[in-house]
């Protein structure tokens, strides 16, 4: 096929010219970029300021090298010898040690990284975007690798369940750090602390169950506690959030509000509740099918809280 042959084929045709592997990896990307990318409205919504274009893209691009990292970490660890462990102990060390501290320990030094320099101009509470950021920047790299391992249902599960519970995780770094950096009463140190400790404690309860299920499929209980893990998980982290941004210091001078009414975040709320009410049909008609169940956690906390932030914005109170 010749140059003037490819310009003639109709623009609805040009993707299917392209290599089978390398529409793979577009889709691939596409489906594991979308959660993040809706993840990221919420946040912007919730902090009501919106980072610039540049500086959305080198935090989406510093949490994919991180993971990266993480992933290196993650890789020589595994090296570490565990026969002998049982199942229990099995899903502790590699909850502990091959996800939740090492995966939070590099966003924690990312966001540190990455914050100064929008701390200084729009104040700590833009640190909460910086850590959902640098969370859907690890999430996303992370994710892509799972969807071509694992194929279109590994990416459906993973996108109402891995990916938000790293945007919480994020939420709740972020919170504590911006807290951090608004307190005068001498407890700085102590909630930068929590900002680390909180968030590796939340992933570790998150994959402990997770891999505990994987190593001793005969246990039921896992599988029946992860949805109401990741609903109080996420209460924590949303409230949590609501509360640093309020704060009188939380931003610096004046700034575009996103979402000054609450009509996004009421849009976002039925979104929500539609996604929710889709996954719960699902889990009705194919109660069989593992993993539906924790789909639905998230969707619930999102509707819920914006729909209060729309109701609050609305008033006026926020």
């Amino acid at each position: 096929m010749n140059t003037a042959e490819i310009e003639e084929i109709p623009a609805r045709d040009a993707y299917t010219i392209l290599p089978r592997n390398q529409r793979t990896r577009l889709f691939s990307f596409f489906i594991a970029i979308l959660p993040a990318l809706l993840l990221w409205e919420i946040a912007a919504i919730k902090v009501n300021v919106r980072l610039p274009k540049a500086a959305r893209k080198r935090l989406f691009r510093l949490g994919a090298r991180f993971a990266l990292l993480a992933l290196v970490i993650e890789l020589l660890e595994s090296i570490v010898p565990e026969s002998g462990l049982s199942p229990l102990a099995h899903a502790c060390v590699r909850a502990l040690f091959l996800a939740a501290v090492p995966e939070e320990l590099v966003k924690f030094a990312a966001v540190s990284r990455f914050g100064k320099r929008e701390l200084d101009e729009m104040g700590p509470g833009i640190a909460i975007l910086i850590g959902v950021g640098c969370s859907l920047g690890f999430a996303v790299f992370e994710n892509k690798l799972y969807v071509l391992g694992g194929g279109f249902s590994v990416w459906l599960i993973r996108a109402f369940s891995a990916v938000p519970m790293h945007a919480i995780f994020g939420f709740t770094m972020g919170s504590f750090m911006s807290l951090s950096w608004q307190s005068r009463k001498g407890s700085a140190d102590r909630l930068m602390l929590l900002a680390l400790i909180v968030p590796i404690a939340f992933h570790f309860s998150y994959d402990f169950l997770i891999y505990l299920q994987a190593y001793a499929p005969a246990l039921l209980w896992p599988q029946k506690a992860l949805p109401p893990l990741m609903l109080v998980e996420g209460l924590f982290a949303l409230i949590l959030t609501n509360h640093a941004v309020n704060g009188q210091t939380a931003l610096y001078g004046s700034h575009v509000p996103v979402d000054p009414k609450g009509n996004r975040a009421l849009g976002l709320s039925v979104v929500m509740l539609l996604l929710s009410c889709i996954i719960l049909a699902l889990a009705v008609e194919f109660p069989w099918v593992h993993g539906i169940a924790i789909c639905e956690a998230l969707p619930l906390v999102f509707t819920l809280d914006l729909g209060l932030l729309a109701l609050a914005r609305s008033q006026g109170y926020a």
